[in-house]
């Protein structure tokens, strides 16, 4: 449970930045070895992500991955399932 517990703890601080004006990025693609080995962390650590927080440069309504050509926005009704 201690990993959704951290989980849980990124997210709300993810919310409450950003009601603060505040940006965060989660990045989850880097490799843990690596990651465990650079911040010379015990062995025991997991890897949850490298996470940005910050003042953004510039505010954009468009999500930056769809501005770099990585990702689209999909419409509402791929992503809710109604029952």
């Amino acid at each position: 449970m201690i990993d959704y517990s951290a989980v849980t703890a990124v997210h709300t601080v993810w919310l409450v930045a950003r009601a603060q004006g505040i940006g965060m990025g989660w990045v989850s693609i880097l490799d843990p070895t690596a990651v465990v080995a650079a911040l010379q962390a015990p062995a025991s650590w997991k890897f949850i992500g490298y996470f940005c927080l910050g003042y953004p440069q510039d505010e954009h309504t468009v999500p930056e991955l769809e501005r770099a050509g990585w990702e689209e926005r999909r419409p509402p009704s791929t992503v809710i399932i109604r029952r």
